[in-house]
């Protein structure tokens, strides 16, 4: 290798070596913010582990003196090689060997532990990658192949296979082996996506990438040849063409050009080139492209349909789009390396094979065995609050803020003051949300100074009264009614029940029992009390309210359930907090009812009819953790709320009846929540 030619390929290992830059930006940008440092650290760290193992094992197992085609068995760990070229290739080669193990990163963010990221990468770069990578590229002093597979005619120029698709297999292993994030499926099996944090820095991602693929392809001439110009032609014509059939495709079928199917369209195409871009003429390499855009976005929904959870489209892009890849070299190469299409295709189809098993069955089998002593997936805790904090201890302004506000909310003091700066977007919300709060402190203060005027007497009577009863019917009973009863036309009745709330009882002090309820139930009212509606009472650990009955609402049922959510919220919430699987039952049904005050002692407002004891059946029949609902709520909501259908059931006294499970609003609709300011709490969640 000539001077000339060093300096070439060293030029196109520090290109290559700004993917790692792109994978970072892609997968810091399209996941949540939560998330977005522990995906960055990781694409840092498994540069680092790939560069120390492939010289300690990888690189001899790769290009070191062949076992019979099988394995190198020189230079591992060496001390100096014997040429300045071998350095280049040395150097050149980690940065194909980086690119591998990076791959998956993006494919198990979120939900991967950072030890576990590790240890699957050292098994990439030091068993998979170097292994399949002595089958396909190694050659003996004299350039003769020696590699089994380059022996049987196998042809991949710079890494569709031997770098793309064997890192999108681990990755596809990965993921299966970790499952999808928690709320990325609904139990019926419909996807839901995340918003990333940056969009913007996920463009810039992917243009560092494809800058860096000039190195990838151009480099792998190892030199400064005539082929180089038409090297990099192809593989700027193939990324462009699948950008292009990524948005197209996105938009015929869903009227939208995505940006993430317009960007891994990109990807894909550049990583189906590159096996045969040595091989090829621009109008094969745009066709070569535009397939691989199409196999992106096919190949993503096939994952979503199958409930596989890959955050970037990693195993789309690099193992579907590579196999393409190799694919292609028959197809449209086979007249260039003088070999014929058949004798080719049998070639590529045994590399196929061989990869897919290698490259993807046997880290599968190796990660599910890991999995069993070493858990690969972070706690549920921690993918709650985001690997950000709970991996890594790195807090953020946003986050800062955030946990502000939940002790307000928790402690109901307003006191306590958000971390302001005028010198960052989050700190400047900080400053306008102090003086928002010192403005309710001021308006606190005048309201109480007006109620403190109001007659002591009078105040401690409508307490009293009002504690017991809804104000309205106080204000009923204030005015001198000796009976109260109502017939209500329409309203709807919710129950809510703990989920093996005996058995906890059982194996807990008393004092934890009515703990967790006064915990419970607390938050309860606090959310009930914001919606407007009627607490009726509790038994034990039920919770029964109503909503349409002391208030006129011709939407009650809707508020019911935006209410009904924000309780499943609050409960997961207390059970994170108490590290206990906190669940409840919820019932609800709409009709008509009785509504009245009952006894002389000690008396208090209460429901009957059919409609509240259907109700009280339907939580009685209802899956744990749903909000399981008649069909005469789903007439009156099932425009505004997503539902699914659960089984026909029996319901005692009833008979066989249809209930549905509210999963959540759609997200054109507005929660139906009072107008005004509220203090005591969020808004009511609806997702």
């Amino acid at each position: 290798m000539s001077e000339i030619d060093q300096v070439w390929v060293l030029f196109c290992a520090t290109l290559i070596f700004m993917m790692q830059a792109g994978f970072m930006c892609v997968e810091a940008g399209i996941t949540r913010s939560k998330n977005n440092i522990s995906v960055a650290i990781k694409n840092i760290s498994d540069l680092s582990v790939s560069v120390i193992l492939f010289w300690a094992v990888g690189y001899g197992v790769m290009y070191g003196t062949s076992y019979d085609g099988l394995f190198g068995t020189s230079d591992f760990a060496f001390e100096k090689l014997d040429a300045s070229g071998a350095y280049v290739q040395f150097i050149f080669q980690a940065m194909f060997c980086g690119t591998a193990a990076t791959i998956l990163s993006g494919a198990v963010a979120e939900r991967c532990a950072f030890h576990s990221y590790l240890i699957i990468t050292a098994i990439t770069v030091t068993l998979i990658y170097p292994v399949f990578g002595h089958w396909a590229w190694a050659v003996d002093a004299f350039g003769d192949p020696v590699g089994w597979l380059k022996v049987a005619g196998f042809y991949d120029f710079a890494g569709s296979g031997v770098v793309h698709a064997v890192g999108g297999g681990i990755a596809l292993a990965a993921v299966i082996i970790l499952g999808p994030r928690e709320g990325r499926f609904l139990d019926s099996g419909q996807p839901r996506r995340f918003n990333g944090s940056n969009l913007p820095l996920t463009m810039l991602g992917v243009l560092l990438i494809w800058f860096g693929w000039f190195g990838f392809n151009g480099g792998s001439a190892l030199g400064v040849s005539a082929d180089v110009p038409a090297l990099l032609l192809n593989t700027i014509v193939s990324g462009a063409s699948g950008v292009l059939t990524g948005l197209g495709l996105s938009w015929i079928i869903t009227r939208k050009s995505s940006v993430f199917y317009g960007m891994n369209g990109g990807l894909a195409g550049l990583v189906s080139v590159t096996a045969s871009c040595d091989l090829v003429g621009v109008r094969e390499a745009l066709l070569i492209g535009c397939i691989g855009g199409c196999i992106a976005y096919f190949g993503d929904k096939g994952l979503e349909k199958l409930r596989i959870d890959d955050v970037v489209g990693a195993v789309s892009v690099h193992f579907f789009a590579g196999l393409w890849g190799l694919v292609a070299v028959a197809v449209f190469g086979a007249d260039a390396l003088g070999t014929g299409f058949a004798s080719q295709a049998v070639a590529q189809a045994l590399g196929i094979l061989v990869l897919c098993l290698y490259a993807a069955g046997l880290p599968f089998v190796l990660l599910w065995a890991l999995n069993r002593v070493i858990p690969l997936r972070v706690t549920q805790y921690i993918e709650t609050i985001g690997q950000n904090v709970g991996e890594h201890g790195a807090n953020t302004d946003l986050n800062e803020l955030f946990e502000v506000m939940q002790r307000q909310a928790r402690n109901r003091d307003l006191k306590e003051r958000a971390p302001q700066s005028p010198f960052t977007e989050v700190g400047q919300i900080g400053l306008f949300y102090n003086s928002v709060l010192f403005e309710l402190e001021r308006s606190f203060g005048r309201a109480e100074k007006q109620q403190s005027d109001l007659a002591d007497v009078l105040e401690q009577k409508n307490a009293l009264l009002e504690s017991v009863l809804p104000k309205r019917i106080a204000a009923r009973m204030n005015e001198g009614a000796d009976q109260i009863v109502d017939q209500v036309t329409d309203a709807t009745v919710v129950f809510v029940d703990i989920v093996d709330f005996t058995e906890y009882s059982s194996r807990v002090s008393p004092e934890a029992s009515i703990t967790l309820l006064r915990n419970l139930f607390g938050r309860y009212d606090t959310v009930i009390q914001r919606y407007e509606l009627e607490k009726i009472k509790t038994i034990g650990d039920s919770y029964m309210y109503v909503s349409g009955v002391t208030r006129d609402q011709a939407d009650h049922c809707a508020v019911a359930i935006d209410a009904a959510l924000e309780l499943l919220f609050q409960t997961r919430q207390l059970g994170l907090s108490m590290e206990h699987d906190l669940r409840v039952r919820i019932g609800v049904h709409s009709g008509p009812l009785v509504a009245g005050v009952v006894g002389d002692l000690r008396f208090v407002y209460d429901l009957w009819g059919t409609t509240v004891n259907i109700a009280s059946r339907i939580e009685e029949a209802g899956k744990p953790g749903k909000i399981s609902v008649s069909q005469s709520v789903i007439e009156r909501i099932g425009t505004e709320f997503t539902f699914e259908r659960q089984a026909r059931v029996r319901l005692k006294g009833i008979g066989p009846t249809v209930l549905y499970s509210i999963e959540g609003r759609k997200q054109s609709m507005t929660v139906k929540a009072p107008s005004r300011f509220s203090w005591r709490g969020t808004d009511a969640g609806s997702s």
